[in-house]
């Protein structure tokens, strides 16, 4: 059992470059979610079900909104990013709607920092707080829509529930080339994601949440480069 892998070659390299500069960039994005804005991830949808859920039976003393909140943003992300994906297809791996989408997530990415800056980094939990998680999920809906539109070249980059257990089931089964590699490489860059943005927020606070920005504006000119080859 092996995670899809981006087609070989140099375009291929381009591209899964590009796909674990993103992964990096969840890991940053969801950590910051918690720890800086507070109560909810940008892009696992499943733990804010989750976290919705508790909090509907009065079980969560943080209440509703901020799952709430990160789950409507992730939504309208998807939303808006599908029409952009399906532009500029061609022949092409990753088609300029795809880079347009990026670029668009990179701008709302800035801009969440530059908010939360100009704030005086607002409390996690708080309603300044809260409403950052909107544009943040939403970039991250957005993220996940454009690497699923990408078909066989794409991978999961911001939901990896399925990747974890088809990496250590393919490693059970004793298969020949079980372990998945490729998997390995993105599970690695979400978790060192998380870890950076931790380790940037304690170092420098007031750049923290500008990390997932720098690394998708990354990925898009990695991206662009491998395009012009």
């Amino acid at each position: 059992m092996r995670d899809r892998e981006p087609a070989t070659g140099r375009a291929g390299r381009y591209g899964r470059s590009a796909l674990l500069l993103l992964s990096f960039a969840s890991g940053a994005a969801d950590v910051l979610a918690v720890v800086a804005l507070g109560g909810a991830f940008a892009g696992i949808m499943t733990g804010n079900l989750v976290l919705l859920g508790a909090a509907a039976a009065g079980e969560r003393s943080q209440g509703v909104w901020a799952p709430a909140l990160a789950l409507a943003g992730y939504l309208l992300g998807t939303v808006l990013a599908v029409p952009l994906t399906g532009r500029g297809g061609g022949r092409r791996a990753w088609p300029r709607g795809a880079l347009w989408c990026l670029g668009a997530e990179t701008l709302v990415l800035a801009s969440v920092a530059v908010a939360w800056t100009v704030a005086d980094r607002p409390d996690p939990g708080g309603v300044a707080a809260g409403v950052l998680l909107v544009p943040l999920s939403a970039a991250m809906g957005a993220q996940a829509t454009t690497v699923l539109s990408l078909g066989r070249e794409g991978a999961p980059t911001t939901f990896f529930t399925s990747t974890l257990t088809t990496l250590v089931a393919g490693f059970a089964a004793r298969q020949p080339g079980g372990v998945d590699g490729w998997a390995v490489a993105r599970l690695a860059c979400l978790f060192a994601g998380a870890c950076g943005a931790v380790l940037v927020r304690r170092a420098v606070p007031d750049v923290a949440l500008f990390l997932p920005a720098v690394l998708v504006a990354a990925a898009v000119a990695v991206v662009a480069a491998g395009r012009k080859e």
